[in-house]
């Protein structure tokens, strides 16, 4: 197995599904937890969304968000640009 392949798999490990995030998104409120961020997602929860408004504004942002957060985790494992 090639170092590029190997770097692959063990990138794809950690990434996230996009549909998955999006289905505990709508049914949850969870989005920040599953790219990592545990205290964005715990001030979230406390704060009911902002009250509607930083839920609204999520739901216009988390597929970037999801994007951004696959990209690092690929170019963290020395790839230049994430392998679909």
């Amino acid at each position: 197995m090639s170092d590029k392949t190997e770097k692959i798999l063990m990138a794809n490990q950690e990434t996230v599904n996009p549909t998955m995030v999006w289905l505990l998104f709508i049914f949850l409120g969870w989005s920040y937890g599953s790219l990592r961020k545990i205290g964005l997602q715990i001030l979230f929860y406390l704060t009911l969304g902002g009250l509607g408004v930083w839920m609204l504004i999520r739901f216009f942002t988390l597929g970037s968000a999801i994007r951004a957060y696959n990209n690092t985790v690929y170019i963290r494992h020395g790839l230049n640009e994430m392998v679909r």
